[in-house]
C-alpha cells in the first residue's frame, strides 16, 4: 500500500512539472505572437473575466463535493453526482449566459483604463471565453468525482492537453488568424480537457442521467458548506480584479508584462513548493489526527527549513538574474527590448515574495491538518485588503511595479499573520536548528550573489547573440551558482543538505548494485 502511495505521489509530482513548463511554453508562445501590446492585455482582461466568475465555484466545488459524496453510500452517492451535475452545470450555464449580456460592463470593472477600442475588442474576446465557465465546471465536477474514486493521474493531468492544444494552434497558424481566431481556440482547449476526463468517468462505470432535486441531502449540504469558500476564493480573486483595473489605466504593455513575470513565479512555486507540500502534507495530517502535536510542530519545522533552503537561493538568483531570464525566456517576435524591460521590472519585484509566498503556504497546510479552515481565510481577507491598499499607494509613483511590490509586500505579512496564528495553535515552530538552518543558507545565498553580481549586468549575458547562445550562457551562469551555493552549504555543514546527499549516494549505490546483477 505505501509503495502504491509513494508511487502515485511521484506520478501526480512527474505530471504537474510537466503540466507546469507546457503551460509556461504556452506563454512564451503567447509572448512570442501577441508581445505586450493592445491585443494581449485585451485577451487577459477577457481570458481573467471567466476565471474570477468561476473561482468561487470551482474553489467550492472541490471542497464540498469530495467529503459529502465520500459520506454517501451506493446508489446514493451515484444520485448525488448527476443530481450535482444537473444543478451546478445548469448555474454555471445561466451564468455564461448573464455575464454574455452584460459583456461590456464587466469589461469597465475589469479595466476602467482601457480606451473605446481596447474595451470594443475585450467585450468581443469576453464573450467568446465567458462559456469557459461551463467546461470548467464541468472539469471541476469530473475532478472532484474521480479523486473521491482514488483515481488521481488524470484529474492531474489535465492541464497538459490544453497546453498542447493552445500551443500546437500557435506553432501552426501563429497569429494569422488574429486574436479572436486565438481566443476560440482557448475555448476549444478548455473543452478538450472535459473531453479528456472522460474515459476516466466511463472505465469508473460512470454514465450520466438527469436527476434535478434541489432539497436533496447531498445537495444541500454543499450549499451550507459553501460560504466560506466562497468568501476566502472571492477575497482572493478580488486582488486580481484589482491589479487588473489599475494596470489598465498604465502604459500599454502593463497587463502583460504583470501577467508574464508573475507566471514566471509561479513556474517555480509551483515546482518547488507545491511538489514539496503535496509529500509532506499527509504526513501533517496524520500526525494532526494523532492529536500529536510535538511531531508536527517537528514536521512543520523541518519542512521551513527545507522550503528556505531552496527558496532564498532562487530569491537572489531572481534579483540579480531578473532581466536575462525574461529575456532569454520572452524576448522574440512582437515581445521587444521594451516589453523586457517591463516584464522585468515586474518579475524583480514579485521575486521579493517568493518566500511569503511559500511559507504561507506552508502554514496554510498546517491549518488544514487541524481541518481549520476559518484561520486561515480570516488572515488571507486581511492580507488581501493589504494589498489593495499597497497597490492604491504604490501604483502613482512606480506604475506596475508598484502593483507588483504591493503583491510581494502583502504575501510577506500574510505568511507572517499565518505563522503567528499557527504559534498560538501548535506553538512555536522556529526551532534553533531551523534558525541556524536558514543562518546557514541566507550565508551561502550571499555568497552566491556576490558571485552572480559581476556577471548580473556584463554582456556576457545581455549582449548580441542568438537565442540559443544566451540561453545556454544563461544555464551555465545559473547551474554554477547552483553549484556554488550547494558547496557553501556543504562548508558550512548544514545538516538538512548533508542528509539529502547522503541518501541520494546511498539511492544511486542501490541502483548501481541492481545494475551489475543484472
Amino acid at each position: 500500500m505505501q509503495r502504491g502511495v509513494v508511487f502515485t505521489t511521484a506520478a501526480i509530482m512527474a505530471i504537474t512539472l510537466l503540466s507546469r513548463l507546457l503551460g509556461f511554453v504556452r506563454e512564451t508562445a503567447i509572448a512570442a505572437y501577441f508581445g505586450a501590446s493592445v491585443e494581449s492585455d485585451a485577451y487577459f482582461i477577457a481570458y481573467s473575466i471567466p476565471g474570477v466568475l468561476f473561482a468561487a465555484m470551482a474553489a467550492a466545488i472541490g471542497t464540498t463535493f469530495i467529503p459529502v459524496y465520500q459520506r454517501l453510500e451506493g446508489a446514493e452517492r451515484e444520485r448525488f453526482m448527476h443530481n450535482a451535475t444537473t444543478v451546478i452545470g445548469l448555474v454555471s450555464l445561466v451564468t455564461s449566459a448573464v455575464a454574455f449580456v452584460f459583456a461590456p460592463g464587466l469589461v469597465r470593472l475589469f479595466a476602467p483604463g482601457f480606451g473605446p477600442e481596447a474595451a470594443a475588442l475585450t467585450a468581443d474576446l469576453s464573450r467568446i471565453l465567458l462559456w469557459m465557465i461551463v467546461f470548467l465546471t464541468l472539469n471541476a465536477i469530473f475532478t472532484a468525482y474521480l479523486q473521491s474514486r482514488g483515481r488521481f493521474l488524470a484529474p492531474a493531468a489535465v492541464g497538459i492537453p490544453f497546453n498542447v492544444v493552445v500551443v500546437g494552434y500557435l506553432l501552426v497558424f501563429g497569429r494569422s488568424l488574429g486574436i479572436a481566431g486565438f481566443t476560440w481556440v482557448t475555448l476549444l482547449a478548455v473543452a478538450v480537457q472535459v473531453v479528456f476526463l472522460l474515459p476516466s468517468m466511463v472505465r469508473e462505470g460512470y454514465r450520466y442521467r438527469v436527476v434535478f432535486d434541489l432539497k436533496e441531502p447531498g445537495i444541500r449540504q454543499v450549499v451550507g458548506l459553501i460560504g466560506p469558500v466562497m468568501i476566502g476564493t472571492v477575497a482572493a480573486q478580488l486582488n486580481v480584479v484589482v491589479d487588473r483595473m489599475l494596470a489598465s489605466g498604465l502604459s500599454e504593455g502593463s497587463i502583460s508584462a504583470l501577467n508574464y513575470s508573475n507566471k514566471v513565479v509561479q513556474l517555480a512555486y509551483g515546482i518547488v513548493v507545491l511538489s514539496v507540500l503535496s509529500v509532506l502534507y499527509p504526513r501533517f495530517s496524520r500526525q494532526a489526527a494523532d492529536g500529536d502535536l510535538r511531531a508536527l510542530r517537528e514536521s512543520v519545522a523541518r519542512s521551513f527549513a527545507a522550503l528556505m533552503l531552496i527558496l532564498v537561493p532562487i530569491t537572489v538568483g531572481s534579483l540579480l538574474l531578473a532581466r536575462p531570464i525574461i529575456a532569454v525566456l520572452f524576448e522574440r517576435g512582437a515581445f521587444d527590448a521594451r516589453a523586457t524591460e517591463l516584464t522585468a521590472g515586474a518579475f524583480f519585484f514579485f521575486s521579493l515574495g517568493l518566500i511569503g509566498l511559500g511559507t504561507r503556504e506552508l502554514w496554510t497546510k498546517a491549518f488544514y491538518a487541524l481541518q481549520d479552515t476559518r484561520t486561515p481565510m480570516l488572515n488571507g481577507v486581511i492580507a488581501i485588503g493589504l494589498n489593495i491598499g499597497l497597490n492604491l499607494l504604490l501604483v502613482g509613483p512606480m506604475q506596475h511595479l508598484g502593483l507588483a511590490l504591493a503583491t510581494s509586500i502583502a504575501l510577506t505579512i500574510a505568511s507572517l499573520m499565518q505563522y503567528v496564528s499557527l504559534r498560538r495553535r501548535i506553538g512555536g515552530v522556529g526551532l534553533p536548528a531551523v534558525q541556524k538552518s536558514l543562518a546557514r543558507s541566507a550565508l551561502a545565498s550571499a555568497g552566491m550573489g556576490a558571485a552572480l553580481w559581476p556577471i548580473a549586468g556584463s554582456p556576457l549575458l545581455l549582449g548580441e547573440g542568438s537565442a540559443v547562445w544566451r540561453a545556454l550562457v544563461l544555464m551555465a551562469v545559473i547551474a554554477g551558482g547552483g553549484l556554488l551555493y550547494v558547496g557553501l552549504l556543504s562548508l558550512f555543514r548544514e545538516p538538512l543538505w548533508l542528509e539529502a546527499l547522503t541518501r541520494a549516494r546511498g539511492a544511486f549505490r542501490r541502483r548501481m548494485a541492481v545494475l551489475r546483477r543484472s
